[in-house]
């Protein structure tokens, strides 16, 4: 067949519209349900003629029924047509079909992938691609570049990182941020599984797997297991995490009022004084604060091992208070009858307080930050947050053996967001004669409120002695 011919059957194949290269008289076309198209004979072209195509007339090509008649539609109509007109612009049509592949679809190897504004390292950047990204090639005529499109992003990516084998990249675990803590972490996906762990608000964990049951699998540091999706946001800026604690090491350590030795003293903290960093942005240097000393302090001084050193309960002076033994004492030194009538003091020194989600004081607490903030102050370590103290600090007594110090557990269904994962929804310290002193979740302040014989006595799940 000439290799025209053979243009013009692929254009049909194709339902290609082609341009005639001279005028042609159309026929008309024999319709039948029961029988194939006749091909017309020249005669009946010259008696059935039903139009003349102008020469750049746009016809469509439907069907090569034999070497020299083709049936096509024009204005509408179908007809049948001499083919050799259409040789010529057929096979430019059929060629430029042929030349037009269908964009195909890649991904990114490794990343991230820098896309740039053309086909070479220098042009500039205008994004970039995480591995397992899946792109859109749009042009692969530059050799070592692929032009791509993902989402509104477009540009030039080096082709050395894009493969056409869309199943040979996993993507990278997503990262996501605890949004409630303590979470507890298990050895499976549900609350009947053993714990194996605990992340505290604002850890950031790799996700592995998403179930669709409401658990995911997630890896932290040297911690693996499943946690309730219900407390993990993949918007990482979406919570703050705690502020760390941190011991002093050496002192006395002078506080200044800025990042840097040129900057005032506004006070000092001794060797052992547990602080709360609010600042670690400075190299060298942490915000740091105490009671109502707030300022900055050499990192060179200061551990996050909080059991590096001796805690000391004496621990902070202000270059503006007096330097009598009297005025710095701190709650719970010499004259206290045991530490928890210390911390019951301190407790109670601190009722008006407001209630702040997530805050351990000094000016504001919620209800494990009280407690924190309390042995904080008296030298002991505990956990944070409600769920941890009562599973990993002090030790258990009964509400017969109370005293005044004691750590008061409660867990009202009705506050329980963690469906279940989770032992604790509030915590109060006790301090005698039926009461406690708790952050107040409902009056939103630190104040007093009966333990037993009111809304409380109900809900009491344990109580903990610390020291």
């Amino acid at each position: 067949m000439n290799p025209k011919h053979r243009l013009v059957k692929g254009a049909a194949a194709a339902g290609l519209a082609v341009a005639l290269t001279t005028g042609i008289a159309l026929a008309s076309m024999v319709t039948g349900p029961a029988s194939p198209l006749p091909l017309p004979s020249d005669a009946a072209v010259q008696a059935a003629t039903l139009a003349y195509a102008p020469r750049s007339a746009q016809v469509t090509i439907l069907s090569a029924a034999a070497g020299v008649w083709y049936q096509v539609t024009y204005n509408g109509a179908e007809n049948c047509m001499a083919a050799q007109p259409l040789e010529a612009d057929a096979a430019s049509a059929l060629s430029e079909q042929e030349q037009t592949p269908e964009p195909q679809q890649a991904v990114v190897t490794d990343g991230p992938l820098n896309i740039r504004s053309g086909a070479g390292t220098d042009y500039d950047r205008v994004g970039a691609l995480a591995r397992g990204d899946v792109v859109t090639v749009t042009d692969q005529s530059v050799e070592g570049w692929y032009g791509v499109t993902c989402g509104d992003l477009s540009g030039y990516a080096s082709a050395q990182y894009l493969s056409f084998d869309l199943d040979s990249v996993q993507p990278e675990p997503r990262q996501a941020v605890v949004t409630d803590g303590p979470l507890n972490v298990r050895s499976g996906a549900g609350t009947d599984y053993d714990r194996v762990g605990t992340l505290a608000r604002g850890d950031v964990v790799s996700v592995t797997e998403e179930r669709a049951d409401g658990w995911f699998a997630i890896t932290s540091s040297d911690l693996s297991g499943y946690v309730s999706a219900q407390y993990l946001s993949f918007d990482l800026d979406s919570v703050q995490p705690e502020p760390r604690q941190a011991v002093v090491t050496d002192g006395p350590l002078n506080v200044r009022s800025g990042a840097g030795s040129g900057y005032g003293r506004v006070g000092s903290l001794n060797r052992g004084t547990v602080v709360t960093v609010t600042d670690q942005s400075v190299e060298g240097w942490y915000g740091v604060t105490y009671g109502n000393l707030s300022g900055y302090a050499s990192a060179q001084y200061l551990s996050f091992d909080l059991d590096s050193v001796a805690t000391s309960t004496g621990s902070a002076s202000s270059s503006t208070s007096s330097n009598s033994a009297s005025s710095s004492a701190p709650v719970g030194s010499a004259g206290s009858s045991s530490v928890g009538e210390s911390a019951a003091a301190l407790a109670a020194s601190l009722v008006g307080k407001p209630y702040v989600y997530g805050a351990a004081g000094p000016n504001g607490f919620d209800c494990s930050g009280l407690m924190y903030y309390i042995y904080r102050q008296l030298g002991y370590s505990i956990a944070r947050g409600s769920s941890s103290q009562y599973n990993q600090s002090g030790y258990f007594v009964s509400t017969s053996e109370m005293q005044p110090g004691d750590l008061v557990y409660f867990f009202d269904p009705k506050f329980d967001s963690s469906g279940g994962t989770l032992p604790t929804t509030h915590v109060g310290i006790y301090v005698g004669n039926n009461q406690f002193i708790h952050a107040s979740t409902t009056s939103y302040q630190v104040q007093y409120d009966a333990l037993f014989g009111g809304y409380y006595g109900s809900y009491v799940v344990g109580v903990k002695r610390i020291a």
